[in-house]
C-alpha cells in the first residue's frame, strides 16, 4: 500500500511541477504565479494528466526492462532495441492525443500548420518520454542500490556471525577438554581436590551453555569464570605455582564478547606453567579505565627452550575473533628467554 502511494504521489509532483513550469515558463518578474494564470494553469494540469496516458505505460514497461537486465534476465542490446521502437510509438501517440485532443478542444485551436508526423512534434514527445523516464530510471537505480549494499552488509554479518559460531565451536571443547585433562590428572593421583574440581567444572559448563550463546556478556562474569578457571589450577598445582591476579573496573557493566579473555589465561597455565619446572609463576591484570580494556598476561616458560608453543587452534581462533568484533583492538606479544607475555588493548565503548 505505500508503495502504490508513493508510485501515485510521484506521478501527481510531475503534473503539477510540469503544469506550473509551462504556465510560467514566460514570466521574468518573480511571482509564485502570474495574474490570471490559474485557468491556465488548471489547462496544463489536464494536458498532462492526458500525455500520462502514453507515459505511465511507457515508463513502467521501461522499468520492467530495466529489472531484466540488473537481474542479467536479458541483456542490453535487445532491451535498448525494444525501447527505441517503444520510444518512438509513445512519441507517434503523444502527437497524435496532442492533434486529435488537446489541441482543438482544450487549446480550442483547430488549424494546426504542423502535421501529426512532423520531426519537431516527434522528437519534443519523444524527449518528454526519455526525461521522465530518465528521473524514474535514476530512482530505480539509486533504490536498486541502496537494497543492493543493505543486501550485501546482511550477507556480510551473516557470514561474520556463521565464523563466529564456527570459531567458538572449536574453542569451547578445546577449553574444557584441557579442563578434564586436568581433573584426570588429580584423579591419578588420587587427590581429594578431584571431587571439587569437578564442582568448579559443572559451573565452567554451565556458564559456556547458558552465557556464551550471547553476543556480549557483562565483563565481571567473564572476570569470575577466569577466577573459577584459576581456582582449578590452584588445585591441581597446589604450591608449585605463584598466581597473582588483579583486575580493576571503574564501570561494572560494561559488556565484552564471550570467551576472549579465558583462552588468553587458560594458553598462560598450560603452555606455560606445565612445561616449566620451577619458580612457575603466573600474572593476570585487567583493568577498565574509561571504556578501555588494559589486559596483561605474563607466565613462566622453560629457560632452554626460550619460548611457549601456544595454544594453536585456542589462541588463533581468539585472534579471528578479536579482528571480526574488535577490529580496533591492539594485541602484542612478547616471547623472552623465560617469560610469555600477552597485552590486548580494547575499546569497548
Amino acid at each position: 500500500m505505500r508503495r502504490v502511494f508513493l508510485h501515485v504521489l510521484f506521478w501527481l509532483v510531475y503534473v503539477f511541477t510540469l503544469a506550473y513550469l509551462n504556465v510560467t515558463s514566460g514570466v521574468k518578474s518573480f511571482e509564485l504565479l502570474p495574474e490570471g494564470a490559474l485557468l491556465l494553469f488548471y489547462s496544463q494540469v489536464i494536458i498532462q494528466t492526458i500525455f500520462l496516458l502514453v507515459k505511465i505505460p511507457f515508463v513502467y514497461t521501461a522499468l520492467f526492462l530495466l529489472d531484466q537486465y540488473l537481474n542479467q534476465k536479458r541483456k542490453l542490446f535487445p532491451i535498448v532495441g525494444i525501447l527505441t521502437i517503444l520510444i518512438t510509438a509513445g512519441a507517434i501517440s503523444m502527437s497524435l492525443l496532442n492533434h486529435h485532443l488537446i489541441l482543438p478542444y482544450l487549446l480550442n485551436m483547430y488549424e494546426n500548420e504542423y502535421s501529426v508526423f512532423s520531426t519537431g512534434s516527434l522528437l519534443y514527445h519523444g524527449l518528454a518520454l526519455a526525461f521522465i523516464t530518465g528521473i524514474a530510471t535514476t530512482i530505480k537505480l539509486m533504490r536498486w542500490q541502496y537494497q543492493t549494499q543493505l543486501q550485501v552488509v546482511k550477507l556480510q554479518r551473516q557470514m561474520i556471525e556463521a565464523e563466529l559460531k564456527y570459531l567458538k565451536g572449536q574453542i569451547n571443547p578445546h577449553f574444557l577438554f584441557n579442563t578434564l585433562n586436568n581433573i584426570y590428572s588429580l584423579a591419578r593421583k588420587g587427590s581429594s581436590a578431584a571431587a571439587e574440581s569437578i564442582l568448579k567444572l559443572s559451573k565452567l559448563m554451565r556458564f559456556m551453555l547458558f552465557e556464551t550463546g550471547n553476543a556480549r556478556i557483562l565483563l565481571k562474569n567473564e572476570i569470575a569464570l577466569i577466577e573459577d578457571y584459576i581456582e582449578l589450577e590452584r588445585l591441581r598445582y597446589t604450591n608449585r605455582l605463584h598466581i597473582d591476579f588483579k583486575n580493576d573496573l571503574d564501570k561494572s557493566d560494561q559488556e565484552i564478547a564471550p570467551l576472549l579473555l579465558i583462552h588468553f589465561v587458560e594458553n598462560a597455565f598450560k603452555h606455560g606453567i606445565s612445561e616449566t619446572h620451577q619458580n612457575s609463576f603466573v600474572s593476570i591484570d585487567i583493568k577498565l579505565k574509561e571504556g578501555i580494556l588494559d589486559v596483561q598476561i605474563a607466565n613462566s616458560i622453560q629457560p632452554t627452550t626460550g619460548k611457549s608453543n601456544g595454544s594453536k587452534i585456542g589462541l588463533e581462533n581468539v585472534r579471528r575473533q578479536l579482528e571480526l568484533i574488535y577490529p580496533n583492538h591492539r594485541l602484542e606479544v612478547l616471547n623472552t628467554s623465560d617469560t610469555f607475555k600477552v597485552t590486548l588493548i580494547i575499546p569497548l565503548s
